[in-house]
Parts: structure tokens; sequence; C-alpha cells
């Protein structure tokens, strides 16, 4: 037998079994007044017409959020998303920030070195594997990269691609398989890395 919550039609027409289903009613629409401003929380629109959603992460299941993703929304086209971390002090703060036009990806503002401020700034070339990189100086300045540290990421950024894209071409891949190309892309990644450092 299922047992149901009480409604009008199965509690006695006395004085008692009105007072239990008001006092449900009540609690019933207290819940859903609760829900609705928990959602509005994590999914709402300003009066520009833009719309937040937030991802939070726990991931080591400490009970305190890793990660935040707040993405923003021009009805239903991405326009901007904020990547939070917990910094040194153990507080939430941004890491990134992208900007995207018609959906797609234009910008990246990151924090290279956890200190607080995004002085790495990516531009993307839309539909193009296209992009050049800018650091962010001390006095707000701003100055491309040198050309082999852009060279050393766009080889990293290759290296990454090529991987994703045999991932996803075997979709069968084993665990076993998949721990291989992912150290293979580390091992890969990092002799880039220290080829660019001698």
């Amino acid at each position: 037998m299922q047992r149901q919550g009480p409604t009008l039609a199965v509690l006695p027409q006395t004085e008692f079994g009105l007072r239990i289903f008001k006092s449900t009613s009540q609690a019933m629409k207290t819940l859903a007044g609760i829900l609705l401003l928990i959602s509005f929380g994590c999914c709402g629109q300003d009066t520009s017409g833009n719309t937040n959603r937030v991802t939070e992460i726990d991931r080591d299941k400490d009970g305190k959020i890793d990660v935040r993703i707040e993405t923003v929304y021009r009805g239903n086209t991405k326009v901007m998303m904020i990547m939070s971390h917990r910094n040194r002090q153990n507080v939430m703060a941004v890491t990134t920030r992208s900007y995207l036009a018609d959906g797609k990806l234009v910008m990246v503002e990151s924090d290279e070195d956890a200190d607080g401020t995004l002085e790495s700034i990516t531009v993307f070339r839309p539909d193009t594997d296209s992009f050049e990189m800018f650091t962010r100086q001390a006095d707000g300045s701003v100055k491309p990269v040198s050309t082999q540290k852009l060279d050393s990421i766009k080889r990293q950024k290759a290296v990454a691609d090529t991987s994703m894209r045999e991932f996803f071409n075997k979709p069968e891949m084993t665990d076993k398989e998949i721990r291989a190309l992912l150290e293979r892309n580390r091992q890969k990644i990092e002799a880039i890395k220290k080829e660019s450092k001698d």
C-alpha cells in the first residue's frame, strides 16, 4: 500500500481534518516558495535580459565548494563564463574570465600565478585555431608574450587537440587506454615545456 499525503477527499470532513489540510497546504506553498527562491538564486535573469547560471563543484567532498562556474547568457547565447577556485587563503577567487561573441570564444583572461590578477590574456579568432596571447603588466599596460612562449603554448595545444581527437574518435577506449593516452599527452607537454626553458 502506497502512502499518500492528506487531501480533502481522504480526510474526514471535520474541523480537525480541515486544519490538517490547511496546514499541509500552507507548508507546501512555503516549500514551493523556498524552491522558487533557490532556483532564482541558481539561475537568475536580471533586468538587462541576461541570465546567469551557476555550477558549483566540491571535488574532494569536504563540504566546501572548490570550483564555481558562472555562465552568462543573453537569451540562449552564451556570452561570458567566470571560473573561480579556492586561492592560497582558501577563499574563492576568479581564475578565468571567458568572453564569447555569437556563442564563440573570442577572449580569455586568466590568473596564472594565483595572485588575484588576471594577467594572461588570450584572444581567439573564431572558427580557426589561430590565437594570440598577451600579459597584463603591474601598471595595467598589456604586452604580447614572447614568440618563444606563444610557440610553446601552441605546440602544447596541438598535442592536447590531437589527444582529444584520438579520444573522441575511439569512444570504446578502455580505462587503461585512456590512462596511457593521458600519460603520453602529459609527457609530450612536459617535454615541450622543458625544451622552451632550455
